[in-house]
């Protein structure tokens, strides 16, 4: 019984976060007579809301290299849904205690950061997304086979992942090729790794990726080094020539 209503007060207080326009209208609408924010408030309490979904968002998605822009959208879903169901409540209930209604608008919008969140979670799961390593079984440029290989993955498409692959071989000599650290995704093999950035990423089906996991993130500096070497998409006409030239190569 305490665990629950422990939940049920975590809820509120998360709820009450993120619905604070709405609960600080119709708690100020309800004085004698009755008042309205100033533009102080407003821009207070959807501050605090904001901050609050920004923070749910953030716990919901995988930590990964360019992440800011499906953040902000997550973000701002939740901050609809959550008005959009704190009005629903208002509706419901119907009510003149307002201490009530404020309650109920704060539990509903708290349930539904939860149910946010773990969509997101379950969603994302097993789903590789721009930015990060995962393992693979990664198609050859030269035949029609595929190894298991780590790879970075830059790009997702209907049914595919566009990835860069990682390999331990030494390529140093290529200028197609840079070293990627181990930082954040392999602290076991102790091995140099080498990334392909010169060359058109390679498709993977989304059922060839090996773990529901990924290994890690793709290391800043590198990340930063594919962003401006922009690999071509596939089935451009500069693609295919790159991919002519790289094909030619050894693995």
């Amino acid at each position: 019984m305490g665990g629950c209503l422990v939940i049920l007060l975590a809820l509120t207080i998360v709820g009450e976060l993120l619905a604070a326009p709405v609960w600080l209208y119709d708690v100020l609408a309800a004085q004698t007579p009755p008042q309205r924010p100033g533009v102080l408030e407003w821009v207070v309490s959807i501050g605090i809301s904001t901050l609050t979904a920004v923070a749910v968002a953030w716990t919901a998605g995988r930590r990964r290299s360019g992440r800011g822009v499906s953040l902000a959208v997550h973000t701002m879903i939740l901050l609809g849904l959550c008005t959009a169901v704190a009005l629903w409540m208002r509706d419901v209930v119907e009510t003149d205690n307002y201490t009530l209604e404020a309650g109920l608008e704060s539990l509903a919008a708290g349930l539904t950061a939860v149910l946010f969140r773990r969509g997101v979670r379950t969603w994302e799961r097993k789903r590789p997304l721009p930015g990060e390593i995962w393992l693979a079984r990664v198609p050859f440029r030269d035949r029609d086979e595929a190894a298991p290989h780590y790879c970075v993955v830059v790009g997702r498409r209907f049914g595919h992942a566009d990835v860069l692959q990682i390999t331990s071989q030494n390529k140093d000599t290529r200028d197609d090729f840079v070293r990627i650290p181990n930082v954040g995704w392999d602290t076991v093999s102790g091995k140099d790794h080498w990334l392909e950035i010169g060359l058109t990423p390679r498709r993977v089906p989304y059922v060839d990726f090996l773990k529901s996991r990924p290994q890690g993130a793709c290391p800043r500096t590198t990340w930063r080094q594919i962003r401006d070497r922009r690999p071509e998409v596939p089935g451009s006409r500069a693609a295919g020539q790159r991919a002519g030239q790289g094909s030619s190569r050894p693995e």
